[in-house]
């Protein structure tokens, strides 16, 4: 059995994307952001803001109108995909050609009803053969569970906090929190992915039975939204040519040292996940400082 490997300051440099001084935004890559519905619309605005965050050149949001249009409302720095629709459909719109992105991330705030779970079908018959990452969250993990669904894609990235993981793993959550190392190359091995369990010392399991742990732990990151900007996080350091590895371990340890930034101004009971956008940047200075 493998060695789980801390994720530490010194892995986290070696692991940051070289920067082009001589670059422009399609340098540094385009996340497509399958995120949000009425419910959710929230979710669509910190997953998509948090690639541009940790130095995407391009996030774009393809998300049923009634999303597009509130969260163009607060963030100008977006790109906003026409899907014809005000709500997810069982096609992928005709518009989107999703051979030409960088990576993909599904699900924050997706919602989970009949319509998504159609799209979901659709969506990974159509990326099963495509060479780039997939990042699936949230509610894209729930129907995964629900409709048995086990291709994901060349290059899948799974975000599962506890509850995901238990229905992923057809379990109950303490086996979940019991074992956690133990379900989390599981997973991987499961679903042929990079998998990052969320918690108090999140856990990143890879496919090849490589292990990390993140031990720094802070309870500001346990608040509604900040899962989303996790995989925000994930998506905008794949964009910028990270391996799904890479893009995990470094993502995990970013999302942690901004909420250990954070967590100084606004203590802990006060940090919203919306705040923690604002310290991402603080959060990469930590490593390369």
């Amino acid at each position: 059995m493998d060695v789980c490997n801390i994720i530490d300051k010194e892995l986290a440099k070696v692991l940051m994307p070289h920067r082009q001084e001589i670059s422009n935004k399609g340098t540094h890559g385009t996340v497509l952001n399958f995120c949000g519905c009425r419910t959710y619309v929230g979710a669509a605005y910190l997953s998509a803001v948090a690639s541009l965050r940790v130095g995407a050149g391009i996030s774009e949001l393809a998300a049923p109108n009634y999303v597009k249009d509130r969260v163009a409302s607060i963030s100008p720095d977006l790109v906003y995909t026409d899907t014809e629709s005000y709500a997810y459909h069982e096609v992928i719109p005709k518009n989107i050609d999703l051979s030409k992105y960088f990576v993909i991330l599904v699900g924050c705030g997706l919602g989970n009803n009949k319509y998504t779970q159609k799209f979901m079908r659709k969506f990974t018959d159509s990326v099963k053969n495509l060479d780039i990452p997939v990042i699936y969250d949230a509610d894209a993990l729930n129907i995964i569970a629900k409709e048995e669904i086990i291709e994901l894609g060349k290059k899948p990235v799974l975000t599962p906090h506890p509850g995901e993981m238990a229905r992923l793993m057809g379990t109950e959550i303490a086996d979940i929190q019991s074992s956690r190392e133990d379900y989390a190359r599981m997973a991987a091995q499961k679903y042929n992915a990079t998998v990052v369990l969320k918690g108090h010392h999140t856990i990143v399991a890879c496919s090849d039975g490589k292990m990390f742990k993140d031990v720094t732990g802070t309870s500001v990151l346990a608040k509604a939204g900040m899962g989303d900007v996790l995989a925000g996080i994930i998506a905008g350091l794949c964009s910028q040519g990270l391996n799904t590895r890479q893009a995990a371990v470094l993502g995990v340890y970013i999302h942690s040292q901004s909420g250990v930034y954070g967590e100084k101004i606004h203590t802990p009971f006060g940090m919203l996940a919306s705040d923690l956008l604002k310290y991402i940047p603080e959060g990469i200075k930590s490593i390369i400082l």
